[in-house]
Formats: structure tokens, C-alpha cells, sequence
């Protein structure tokens, strides 16, 4: 190789490598905020299409909310992050790749075993409060259409 191309991939692979500790820096910030708020701050975790936000609606006790946030703290705990990959001077891009695949095949997973675990918590009262907000939520995302 060049001179010319040794530096022009150099400078290519310092900008994936920064645009990556970048997007990563980002990831594990938002994660630990996501870790401090409270359970009823759900929606903003989990966005529009989790029932989780649902929750927040059922007029939960304050014992009710705090082992709902241990359920999801407890879950977050368990996954693995990708700067696992990293060390003081290496990078394991096998590890890396299986970490990501991991994360990916194992998030719907999670998350039913999140509402599982939330949905015990309920009382009758509350589960049936539940399915009446799953269809009205229901029939308005079928006027949307």
C-alpha cells in the first residue's frame, strides 16, 4: 500500500471508530438516565407501543410501582451493554457482533417477561381496567387508519 492509501484508511477507520464511541458514549448515557426514573416515567422509556404506559393509569399503590420499577431495573441489569467489546487497548468484534445479536433476539423476550411480571401485580380491578385501556387504545389506532 501506499503511503496516500494508508492514510486515507486511516483517517476512514478513525472516523467509524469515533462515530462508533460516539453513538456508544450516547447509548450507555441515555441507559443510565432510562435506570433513574421513576416507573410512572415508563411511556418515555418505552414509547408509544409498550402497554407499560398503561400503567400509569391504573392508579397504582406506591408498593405496586416500586416492584414494577424493580421488574424493569432487574431486566435492565441482566443485559449485557456492547462496550463489553472494548478494552484498555483492543476491541473483540466478534463480541461485539454476538452482544448486538443477543440484544436484539432477546428484547421482545424481555419485555414480555416485564409485563408478565408487572401484570401479577395487578388486582382484578386493575387487569380489567387494563384491557379496557388496551380497547380504547385499540379502536383509536383502527380510526387512524
Amino acid at each position: 500500500m501506499t503511503r496516500r492509501s494508508k492514510v486515507i484508511s486511516g483517517l476512514f477507520l478513525s472516523t467509524v471508530l469515533v462515530s462508533a464511541l460516539f453513538a456508544g458514549n450516547d447509548e450507555m448515557r441515555n441507559n443510565k438516565c432510562m435506570m433513574k426514573k421513576e416507573s410512572m416515567n415508563m411511556d418515555k422509556r418505552h414509547g408509544e407501543k409498550s402497554m407499560l404506559p398503561m400503567f400509569k393509569q391504573l392508579s397504582l399503590t406506591e408498593d405496586q410501582e416500586n416492584k414494577i420499577e424493580k421488574i424493569i431495573v432487574d431486566s435492565r441489569e441482566n443485559m449485557e451493554t456492547f462496550d463489553e467489546a472494548f478494552t484498555k487497548d483492543s476491541f473483540d468484534k466478534t463480541k461485539y457482533i454476538k452482544i448486538m445479536a443477543e440484544k436484539r433476539d432477546n428484547m421482545l423476550k424481555s419485555q414480555a417477561e416485564v409485563l408478565e411480571k408487572s401484570y401479577a401485580i395487578l388486582t382484578p380491578k386493575q387487569k380489567e381496567q387494563l384491557k379496557v385501556l388496551m380497547d380504547l387504545r385499540k379502536e383509536k389506532m383502527n380510526k387512524k387508519l
